[in-house]
């Protein structure tokens, strides 16, 4: 009999241990969850020219891909722009596509610059602006000193209408392989070396220029032409977003 008490008794301990550390586990995976999604809602603008837009037949933008991220992730968001992507995506996790955003293609520095006034009266004050632009300032020959004055003329007003805002700045992918010339390719490389350097300029103690190099290790199997993302690509631009968001939550919250 008193062998019967001490086994149901350690049955019972074992089994009440198990129920506590179980509950433990649970409430740190829970933690774990919170802390990777941000407190407040974001306002996102993606700003740029067509890579943003995804505007030609065969191509696709990354938004789409980046916002599956951000909305099976928990994060409490709201695309902004004074543009609409009229596509029809699936449902994800009973949510509708935020079909918000701000690229328009053909868009140089320039246009950025000179209507950005109009889109954050028209849109309001976003938290957070990824920043994709100066693929046809090259093409164009502009130069490059000329871009980059540009986007820091860019980045001062956003920093002037809120000046906690993040802005996630693309060190832009290149054009695809055969395109690329050596002149080419120097050129570009100038323009994403200067992107580093401005950021690094912008940033100050509430206000974070980030760059998030789109270049490095990009294959042609991205393209959908020349210089447009196929959905390969959309996902990849997408991922690099999203790991630098997820690197900067805890100060975005």
């Amino acid at each position: 009999m008193k062998k019967l008490i001490t086994f149901i008794f350690f049955i019972f301990f074992a089994t009440f241990t198990c129920i506590l550390t179980c509950r433990n586990h649970d409430e740190n995976t829970s933690n774990v969850t919170q802390n990777s999604t941000n407190n407040k809602n974001l306002n996102i603008l993606p700003l740029g020219d067509s890579r943003v837009e995804g505007a030609t037949s065969n191509s696709v933008s990354y938004r789409h891909e980046l916002w599956k991220h951000l909305v099976t992730n928990n994060w409490s968001f709201d695309f902004i722009g004074t543009q609409q992507d009229n596509t029809n995506y699936p449902y994800l996790l009973d949510k509708v596509f935020d079909p918000d955003h701000e690229g328009i293609g053909g868009y140089k520095t320039e246009d950025i610059l000179n209507n950005i006034t109009s889109v954050i009266q028209e849109v309001g004050v976003p938290d957070i602006v990824l920043l994709g632009i100066g693929g046809n300032d090259l093409l164009a020959e502009i130069p490059i000193s000329e871009s980059i004055n540009n986007i820091s003329e860019t980045i001062d007003f956003l920093q002037n209408e809120n000046p906690s805002v993040y802005i996630f700045i693309e060190k832009i992918a290149p054009g695809r392989s055969d395109i690329m010339t050596p002149e080419n390719n120097n050129t570009f490389l100038s323009f994403n070396n200067n992107i580093t350097t401005l950021a690094e300029t912008k940033t100050n103690t509430t206000s974070k220029v980030i760059p998030v190099d789109m270049s490095e290790n990009w294959s042609d199997n991205y393209f959908a032409d020349t210089i447009h993302y196929n959905l390969l690509g959309a996902k990849e631009v997408a991922n690099r977003y999203f790991y630098s968001l997820q690197e900067h939550i805890s100060d975005l919250n």
